[in-house]
């Protein structure tokens, strides 16, 4: 689990970093509209790999703590 959470860490870091970079090439005026188009689908990508990753990280944590109770 350690290890899928790690990736999933990374993924959403690049993922982020990405979507920094193209929105700043849209906001400059040096985008095409295939670039548009990318960034709305990493956007989304982006999303749903952040919101996996919050959920298992949350998920270890809790189940963590409460084997520690027990």
């Amino acid at each position: 689990m350690k290890t899928i959470l790690m990736l999933l860490g990374f993924v959403a870091s690049v993922l982020i970093v990405v979507q920094l970079v193209m929105g700043l090439l849209i906001r400059n005026g040096e985008a095409s509209p295939a670039l548009r188009a990318a960034h709305f689908h990493s956007g989304t990508l982006m999303v749903v790999v952040a919101l996996v990753y919050i959920g298992l990280s949350l998920y270890l944590l809790l189940s963590r703590g409460r084997r520690q109770t027990s």
